[in-house]
């Protein structure tokens, strides 16, 4: 491919929203529309790099539903939840160890929690730049590097656009996983609606959340803020946002309807998607 010609795939964060970059491999693969570099945060980075390393959609889609997500990127808050040693372990029979090792240049995000800053991982130890970029905070511990301290790369850039630039990307193409649908309480009646409410039965009691949705839906809304400034300044040529209504941060079980939803969303937008490569 020509420099001329060259188009950066970038994929955002989500936890298993973030299974739905595989669909789009998918269709980006089965039209030989092959990227130049990639560039990922969370989990956009760890797919980002089994596409750096040559894996096929196929593969991918054996692996997430082989694997056991829960016990290698469980997202719940809490201390302890993720044995660094099990993570590491999985990344070493999967991924080759260096960012040098890789068939393509890859960038990941991370933040530097000491510093405050995004921090962009492009080379060396692959598999401690996967565990950062995907050290999501309470639940993951951070990676300590040289003279930082390195946490999820979604924290500050979720869709790290200017990072496929940064390696030279003349066209970019963007995977948002993390776009937030607005949330309904249901209907006021039966247990759907006491499932939000402060008391069972309390039919015209407000909705309720609960303490821990209630601190990943804040989350998630500020992310999508900052995710859309980041976007406005360094636009993709084409950003895809797939539908995922159905799957949340945690839900790895569903990876099956996260797969579909990229290969939705990519098929969507396919004539766009034909004129990466010129």
């Amino acid at each position: 491919m020509t420099a001329d010609m060259s188009y950066g795939l970038v994929l955002g964060g989500g936890g298993a929203r973030g299974l739905t970059h595989i669909g789009v491999w998918r269709v980006l693969e089965a039209h030989d529309l092959h990227p130049a570099v990639l560039a990922g945060t969370s989990m956009g980075g760890l797919v980002g790099a089994f596409i750096a390393a040559g894996y096929s959609a196929a593969e991918m889609e054996r692996l997430a539903r082989s694997v056991s997500w829960r016990r290698l990127l469980d997202l719940r808050p809490g201390p302890g939840l993720i044995r660094p040693a099990v993570v590491s372990a999985w990344l070493a029979d999967h991924l080759p160890a260096t960012f040098e090792d890789l068939r393509l240049p890859l960038a990941v995000t991370a933040t530097d929690l000491l510093s405050g800053r995004a921090v962009y991982l492009t080379r060396g130890n692959l598999h401690d730049a996967l565990r950062a970029t995907t050290a999501y905070p309470g639940a993951v511990e951070p990676i300590a590097q040289e003279d930082m301290l390195l946490a999820d790369g979604g924290i500050l850039n979720q869709v790290p656009v200017d990072a496929a630039l940064f390696l030279g990307a003349r066209r970019v193409l963007a995977v948002d996983a993390t776009a937030t649908d607005p949330l309904t309480p249901p209907e006021r009646r039966g247990h759907l609606w006491r499932r939000f409410t402060r008391e069972p039965g309390g039919a015209d009691s407000a909705p309720h959340l609960g303490t821990v949705q209630t601190l990943r839906r804040a989350v998630e809304i500020m992310q999508a803020q900052l995710t859309d400034a980041r976007v406005g300044l360094y636009r993709p040529d084409v950003l895809l946002r797939p539908t995922l209504r159905d799957v949340d941060l945690m839900n790895f079980n569903r990876a099956d309807v996260a797969v579909q939803s990229g290969v939705d969303a990519a098929q969507a937008q396919l004539p766009r998607l034909l004129t990466l490569t010129g």
